[in-house]
């Protein structure tokens, strides 16, 4: 059976949220040679801003527009991919051969760091289709922004091409490259990195954690020295998902007693140690980003293809609770979760909203909710205790996350992807990617 792989993505909680050397492993790291400068210097003396914990409305007169390669929308206008993580008033995008920060609410680009090396798969970030590979967002703390992306590395005398995993990292105030470090994730020589998915799962003064995913061909986990790029500990078959603490939890391929399984395995972040095995039988696995104190799994049943959503104790990898979805054999996964940052998960499964306690698994509330008279909006994103979304006539509107309440209903101006106290991140009637100022 074909495994698929299922992208769950919530932007920014995975980095020990809610997240100069060289290498080992075929890894290598290099340093802050080759950085380049910002395209404009920083200047503290940034233009006031309003700012809303959370926002209840964006300011669409007054969107600023960012660079194409933030995100991409399909026909319609409606995002099907980000490249671009919101830290307040800063937008980090990768790109195949840069990471960059932009000021959302100016445009101007802060600073700019390119990839070493020939990118892997130049063209994935372009055309308006919905593609579920690709390099993933940033991952952004107080420090450091580090990505991924593949890179190709052509062949030299006797020996052949090959594909790298490169990682880099940044100081996220100014854009001094700190190390890039290239793991060797294929041995093929006439391997591409065509629809692979790369992605940091997680930043901690412990270790950056990234993965290398291609369909069912490579599937490669490696932890890196958070100050160096030193690669501290590599495994194959494993999809780094979700961080917990000190525990990494995510999808293992490597399954004795079927090759067509997955499973859940957790390991030691800083050593790669197993932990615990857990969601065994699966023939499709993803770590949901949410709160630590709960494992979240999107899981599809081997036997009987039914979606289910698991919460699991990250400590020992005990069951919760479990919510199964509507489908039969062969079936889609569970569905897509919204984490808003602070307490509140809300899965959109077949058309039906329902929020979790993100500690508890509690459930909260669920839409469509006939006595009531309510339907249910079509979610774009959350943050700090509301949900952002689309009405059934495509009007933004916004959501109490904890109680499903209708909070802002009238000029609420955008329906963002992405979410801070200074903005909103979406696109505009035409694709292109916008930041929408908050206005309350």
């Amino acid at each position: 059976m074909r495994r698929t792989l299922v992208i769950v993505a919530c932007l920014g909680t995975a980095v020990a949220v809610a997240g100069c050397g060289g290498g080992t492993d075929g890894g290598s790291a290099s340093g802050p040679t080759g950085s380049v400068p910002a395209a404009q210097p920083p200047t503290s003396a940034e233009p006031a801003a309003k700012t809303a914990d959370p926002p209840t409305a964006f300011d669409a007169g007054a969107a600023v527009g960012l660079p194409a390669e933030a995100l991409r929308a399909n026909v319609a206008g409606n995002v099907v991919s980000t490249f671009v993580t919101l830290r307040d008033r800063t937008g980090y995008v990768i790109t195949p051969t840069a990471m960059n920060a932009v000021d959302v609410l100016t445009g101007r680009q802060k600073w700019s760091v390119p990839v070493e090396g020939e990118p892997g798969d130049p063209n994935n970030q372009s055309g308006p289709f919905v593609n579920p590979t690709g390099p993933r967002p940033p991952a952004v703390t107080d420090k450091l922004a580090v990505a991924a992306v593949p890179v190709v590395r052509p062949e030299k005398g006797t020996t052949p091409a090959y594909i790298t995993l490169s990682v880099i990292a940044a100081d996220t105030a100014t854009g001094t490259k700190a190390w890039q470090a290239d793991l060797k994730v294929s041995e093929d020589q006439y391997a591409d990195a065509g629809n692979a998915v790369t992605e940091v799962v997680a930043v901690t003064d412990k270790a950056v954690i990234a993965r290398y995913s291609r369909q069912d061909e490579e599937h490669v986990t490696v932890a890196l020295d958070p100050a160096t790029g030193k690669t501290l500990w590599q495994r194959k078959d494993y999809d780094a998902g979700s961080l917990h603490g000190d525990i990494l939890v995510g999808t293992d391929y490597n399954v004795p007693e079927n090759s067509s399984m997955t499973q859940a395995t957790a390991l030691d972040v800083a050593t790669g140690q197993q932990k615990w095995v857990g969601a065994r039988e699966s023939s499709q696995l993803t770590m949901v980003p949410a709160d630590p104190a709960l494992v979240v799994v999107n899981r599809t049943d081997y036997g009987s293809g039914h979606p289910f959503l698991l919460f699991l104790d990250p400590a020992t990898g005990a069951e919760k609770a479990k919510v199964e979805g509507e489908g039969g054999f062969g079936s889609r996964s569970y569905g897509e979760c919204l984490y808003d940052q602070q307490s509140v998960l809300v899965c959109n499964e077949d058309g039906v909203l329902t929020a979790y306690d993100a500690k508890t698994a509690g459930k909260l509330w669920t839409l469509p909710d006939e006595a009531a008279n309510r339907v249910a909006p079509d979610p774009t994103a959350a943050w700090h205790g509301a949900l952002y979304g689309k009405t059934q006539g495509g009007q933004p509107i916004v959501l109490d996350a904890k109680t499903g309440k209708d909070r802002s209903t009238e000029d609420v101006g955008a329906a963002p992807v992405l979410v801070s106290e200074y903005a909103g991140l979406a696109a505009d009637k035409d694709g292109a990617p916008k930041a929408y100022p908050v206005k309350n």
